[in-house]
Parts: structure tokens; C-alpha cells; sequence
């Protein structure tokens, strides 16, 4: 059984430090960046993440895979803490561009065990969509990561972002839709004042927050109609689906009645045929089974969101009780 994971994150040294220096020349509250860094440090301690396995793809990472039945990584930019949206379009374009050409060359240099998602400039949409044009068409990448809303905290139902999703179902290459780091005002509303410190930022993040954050933002696609405009785009969601296959009859039954609700099918409808779902790395049996449940074995990908998590990616599907043609085709 060949195994592929979906959602495999590097970075790049360049990348972070533009990001960091500019984000050095932008106000900000010192006393609440302080709170929030030292909340988020501590709170990240059991994931162990080292900048060395973020930038590590000749070498290490490799060996982890063999050692970890992985027999292809699909890889992206994942370093939600310097997005390079969070740039002025005059820096993000261009380093997104670099970006998305250093995981090509990596896959060239490796192309028995890589393929990669671009990183696009979303806050500029119709860059965005010319970028995704060229990491598919001229890279040969297999579709791009966008690392949560837009700068501002904007999510993507805004018309403006329309030529994104345009390009993507022209293209037919799925966005994955990925978590990213709340906004200032949400931390500070919703995650503050937990005791340990580290609660604080854990939450926020990866703990509830931003699945909650990502969860909604797929969920407000469908509900502006974007999958009656596009009816072949394809989403992609981590971690089993960011909460809304939990939720799918729950939200049928709130939004169907509602006066003057454009949609043409049920919120269901659109989330099993249009969107993808995968654990990212949460190897857990019950969220599985729902899963596959409510989406069918051929909407679920596997992903081990490496290196946040680490282990033995085949193991656990390899032991579930599902049958081998359903677990041939979650993983490839």
C-alpha cells in the first residue's frame, strides 16, 4: 500500500526573516506581543518542532519517511507564525514566487518522493490567481495552501477573491484551506486570561481556535454559493474537516429555511461533493469513523502534517477497521 500525505510543512530561513523584519516595523501593543510569544512558546513545548526539520528536505526527512512508511510527501509552505500574506503586495508577491520555485526544485530533486502545493499572495487576488496559474502550469505543482483569512483577518466570501477560485477550477487543482494565526482582537476576546500562560496561545491556536476559524471559513464559501458558480472546484480541509462534518445535518437544518438563501442544495450537498477531508496528523478512530461516514472513503486524504506531528503514518490506517480498497484510496 503506497502511502501519500497531503499536508507536509517546510520553511524557508529567507521566508522568515522578511516576514520577522517587517513585522518588527509594525505597531503593536509590547506588552501583549510579549504576553502572546511567551503564551505560545510554552504552550507549543510538546510538539518539539525544530527550524531544522521545518528546512530539512534532503536528508532527515527522508530517512524519517522511510523509517515511518511514507512514501510521498506533498509539500507546502507551513509556517502559520510568517505567512508571507502578512507582507505588502510589493514583498509578498515576489517571495511567494521564490517560494513556490524552491519546493519545485525540490520535488525535482527528489521526484520519486515529493510533489507540492504553492503559497499565494491572497490578499491580492488577481496575483494570487496568476501565481497559482504559474506553480501549476510552469512548476508543475499540484494546487496551493492558503494559511488561513486574508490580511486584516478578511475571509474569502468577499467577491474581490473570486479570481482565485476562477483560476483553481480552470486549472482543476484543489486549495487547501489551512489554519492560521487568529487576529489580535479575537486572541485577546476569546483566548485570554487562562491560567497556565500557555493555555492561552494553545487555544487560540491549535488547540480550538483556528480549526473553529477554518472550520467557518469553507463553511462561508459554500454559503456565498461559490460551488453553484464553480461546481468542479475542489477544497481540501485538515483535521477531520475542521469540525464541520460534526455539524453538516445541523447546519441543513439551520440555513435551508432561511429567507432568501441562494443555494441551490443543502450545505451538505456542497461539503461531501466539492470538499476533501484529512486528519493531519490526528490519528484518532471515532473522528475517522465519522468521517468516513458522513463523506465516503473517497472524500478523505491522509495526511500526517509533519513535522508538528511525527509517528507512524501507515500503522494507524493499516489497523483500522475499514476495508483495504477504502484505505487504498485514502492513501493515494
Amino acid at each position: 500500500m503506497k502511502l501519500i500525505t497531503a499536508e507536509e510543512h517546510i520553511s524557508m530561513p529567507y521566508a522568515n526573516k522578511i516576514i520577522n523584519d517587517y513585522l518588527k516595523t509594525q505597531p503593536a501593543d509590547p506588552k501583549a506581543m510579549k504576553e502572546f510569544g511567551q503564551s505560545f512558546a510554552e504552550g507549543l513545548v510538546a510538539y518539539h518542532v525544530t527550524p531544522e526539520e521545518m528546512q530539512d528536505v534532503d536528508e532527515n526527512r527522508i530517512k524519517y519517511m522511510d523509517k515511518n512508511g511514507i512514501d510521498v510527501q506533498i509539500l507546502s509552505y507551513g509556517d502559520a507564525s510568517t505567512n508571507p500574506d502578512m507582507l505588502p503586495a510589493e514583498q509578498s508577491i515576489p517571495l511567494t514566487q521564490r517560494i513556490n520555485t524552491d519546493i519545485a526544485a525540490t520535488v525535482k530533486r527528489h521526484p520519486d518522493r515529493y510533489l507540492g502545493l504553492a503559497t499565494l499572495p491572497i490578499s491580492d487576488p488577481k496575483d494570487a490567481a496568476k501565481e497559482l496559474k504559474r506553480a501549476v502550469t510552469e512548476l508543475d505543482l499540484k494546487g496551493a495552501l492558503i494559511l488561513g483569512t486574508a490580511k486584516g483577518g478578511q475571509f474569502l466570501d468577499d467577491p474581490k477573491f473570486m479570481p482565485i477560485f476562477e483560476m483553481a477550477a480552470q486549472l482543476d487543482v484543489p486549495l487547501y484551506i489551512h489554519p492560521s494565526m487568529p487576529t489580535e482582537t479575537i486572541r485577546k476576546n476569546y483566548y485570554s486570561n487562562m491560567n497556565p500562560i500557555g493555555f492561552n496561545a494553545i487555544m487560540s491556536t491549535p488547540g480550538w481556535g483556528w480549526h473553529m476559524e477554518a472550520g467557518l471559513h469553507v463553511t462561508r464559501l459554500i454559503l456565498s454559493g461559490l460551488f453553484d458558480k464553480l461546481p468542479n472546484l475542489k477544497l481540501i480541509s485538515g483535521h477531520w474537516g475542521e469540525f464541520v462534518p460534526y455539524f453538516l445535518e445541523r447546519l441543513d437544518e439551520a440555513t435551508t429555511p432561511v429567507v432568501g438563501n441562494p443555494l441551490k442544495h443543502p450545505v451538505s450537498y456542497y461539503y461531501k461533493k466539492n470538499v476533501y477531508v484529512t486528519p493531519s496528523g490526528m490519528y484518532t478512530w471515532p473522528q475517522m469513523q465519522l468521517v468516513l461516514t458522513e463523506m465516503g472513503a473517497d472524500h478523505v486524504i491522509w495526511a500526517q502534517d509533519y513535522p508538528y506531528v511525527k509517528g507512524n503514518a501507515k500503522d494507524f490506517l493499516a489497523n483500522t477497521d475499514i476495508a483495504n480498497d477504502d484505505k487504498e484510496k485514502n492513501c493515494t
